[in-house]
């Protein structure tokens, strides 16, 4: 590759994060900058589209992009959100993000009406609020001169790149529900049910293509030079498999956040029916295809009780590194808000198991730290038994992933070696591979931008025996979930 650097912009749920990287995997620059959401009783979360724009303009600057010879621009960001603008590109309403779960009575109407989703989208795809076939039917229904005025229906990364080169593109994944991600034609059925016009969903292409290259008026508006690529793009997690390299080879991965995702890339996907438990990544969508799930409360349940606790979350983590392991530790489940695989249900919720008198707020911090990770655990055992294979290693990427106590968490539960990615954003780099892949027209052209990596062997093998005791505790977070009655 020549001598330039690579612009990597990932929009992710509270902040957009830019990354300039050289042609080495050298950093070269790095910015973030945070927008709010808005929340509300009955589940709202929607974010306001221009300032995914002002954000943008905001990083780019301050990244130091607007004076380096960026030879291409990729983009990833959240999903599902639903984003819809009209002809002119101006946004008609806030985003729903994906944590908007107000669609709860249209995604039970279409489980009814279709049944199993995976016909009509080419992957399997949970009938939640969470997705966009129930947010698309909750707007008709609720929102009807909004979705008339929609030209198209977008993502994050996809509405920015939109004001960057004039094109409504978006990949197969970023647009699944939207779209069959095999033929990737829209889903006329679920457009008919809603009566939305199919043509609102955008054309589609593979995440590392070029969308287009930076327009003059975008150029002056976004401080980028007219004519440089800028890729199709990838949602947030596919990025960071991009980074971590889920897609060089099979292996497990975990990548860590707000939430995390898990999963396992193969070359030999089963045939037959996709498991109830996991999303799948078909290779119409990726390089490798990949069973997977993302959690809901991985990082968040540290900020829970550093909340709780008064404190921060490095001071948790710390008093968490402070706690000896103990056999009779308690075991906490993370479904604070609800949990996405492998469990896929909004109204379960987290608890402990064990709690004595002795324990304190060391072994509380401990006892999540753990639980979050026998969670990633339990989400990457499910994928090694419907692939029938077991990842010889663990890939992992995310701010603080190596940092103890999380990286002695996760070989105490995992038991295998993991290559822990040294860059800290995963998405945001693999956004920035993306923007090389474009300029070049191959993905394998990106590798190089991945920089390095650590590699951390465990101390001894896993214990099977820690995973039973997590489940059961999660089992007992689902049954009290469903005969749980008001408190009188």
């Amino acid at each position: 590759m020549r001598a330039s650097c690579w612009l990597g912009l990932d929009f992710g749920t509270s902040s957009v994060k830019a990354l300039l990287v050289d042609s080495s995997g050298a950093v070269r620059g790095r910015a973030g900058v945070a927008y709010p959401s808005s929340y509300g009783r009955r589940g709202e979360a929607e974010q306001d589209p221009s300032d995914y724009l002002r954000a943008a303009r905001e990083a780019i600057a301050r990244c130091g992009a607007a004076e380096a010879d960026v030879g291409g621009v990729g983009l990833a960001g959240q999903t599902p959100t639903l984003l819809a603008i009209d002809r002119d590109g101006e946004a008609v309403r806030p985003a729903l993000t994906w944590q908007d779960h107000r669609a709860e009575a249209e995604a039970a109407e279409l489980a009814e009406t279709f049944g199993s989703g995976e016909r009509l989208f080419g992957t399997r795809l949970p009938w939640t609020a969470a997705y966009a076939p129930a947010k698309l039917l909750w707007l008709a229904r609720h929102e009807h001169e909004h979705v008339a005025r929609a030209r198209w229906l977008l993502q994050p990364k996809d509405f920015v790149g939109f004001r960057l080169t004039g094109a409504a593109v978006s990949d197969p994944w970023s647009s699944k529900g939207l779209a069959n991600v095999l033929t990737r034609a829209p889903v006329a059925p679920l457009f008919e049910h809603a009566g939305v016009a199919a043509t609102a969903a955008p054309p589609l292409a593979d995440a590392w293509e070029r969308r287009g290259t930076v327009t003059a008026k975008a150029a002056e508006e976004f401080g980028l030079t007219a004519g440089t690529p800028v890729s199709v793009g990838w949602s947030d997690a596919l990025a960071a498999m991009l980074a971590v390299g889920a897609f060089d080879a099979p292996t497990g991965f975990v990548l860590t956040g707000t939430s995390s995702i898990v999963g396992l890339s193969t070359a030999d996907a089963p045939a037959g029916a996709a498991s109830d438990r996991l999303l799948e990544i078909p290779t119409a969508c990726a390089p490798l295809s990949v069973a997977y799930g993302p959690t809901e409360s991985s990082g968040a349940s540290l900020t829970w009780l550093a909340t709780l606790l008064g404190m921060e979350v490095p001071d948790v983590l710390e008093l968490a590194a402070s706690a000896p392991p103990r056999a009779d530790s308690p075991i906490f489940v993370p479904y604070l808000a609800g949990e996405r695989a492998p469990v896929w249900r909004t109204d379960v919720r987290g608890g402990f198991l064990g709690l004595s008198a002795d324990d304190g707020p060391a072994d509380i911090a401990r006892a999540v730290v753990l639980g979050v990770c026998l969670s990633e655990l339990d989400v990457l055992s499910v994928a090694e038994e419907h692939l029938g294979a077991r990842a010889t290693e663990v890939r992992v990427g995310g701010r603080g992933a190596g940092t103890p106590p999380w990286s002695q968490a996760r070989l105490a539960t995992l038991g295998r070696p993991m290559r822990v990615l040294e860059e800290r954003d995963a998405s945001a780099l693999g956004a920035a591979m993306l923007g090389a892949a474009a300029a070049h027209g191959e993905l394998a052209a990106a590798r190089a931008l991945r920089g390095h990596d650590a590699q951390h062997e465990p101390l001894e093998a896993g214990s099977s025996t820690l995973l039973e005791a997590y489940r059961e505790a999660a089992q007992a977070s689902l049954a009290w979930s469903d005969r749980r009655i008001p408190w009188s």
